[in-house]
């Protein structure tokens, strides 16, 4: 999991609750972005995508820890946010990193347990970004 601590107005608190994918953009050793889907919920006050470890995204988050989420309504493509941060200390699945997929597992499929967990699919959280 990422955590992005920047400020998220009120306003946008529904889009993390609702099933809504987001755009999470690293970026690759060459300089340019790599987008991809992921889960995220936000607490209020933090945005937390999860990262698959060893997964290119996680890869990149580590070595450039620059990092967007970018997240669209579409039943109202004009309801939109960007949030842009660099990512900190990492977290393994020891330190919160597999309930908090368990927990974007049940928001999106309902189910409690994250259903992909072979080996090699363990999770990463990142905490401390700032803008």
């Amino acid at each position: 999991m990422c955590t992005l601590s920047v400020p998220i107005p009120e306003k946008f608190f529904d889009l993390f609750s609702r099933l809504i994918l987001c755009a999470c953009t690293t970026v690759n050793s060459d300089g340019s972005p790599h987008s991809v889907p992921v889960w995220c919920d936000c607490d209020g006050a933090q945005v937390h995508p999860d990262l698959r470890a060893g997964a290119k995204k996680a890869r990149t988050a580590q070595r450039n820890t620059s990092v967007c989420l970018l997240v669209i309504d579409l039943d109202h493509p004009g309801q939109w946010i960007e949030i842009q941060g660099r990512v900190g200390d990492r977290r393994d699945e020891d330190h919160s990193a597999r309930e908090h997929i368990n927990a974007l597992a049940e928001k999106y499929t309902g189910n409690p347990v994250y259903p992909f967990t072979a080996q090699g699919n363990e999770r990463q959280m990142y905490l401390d970004v700032s803008d």
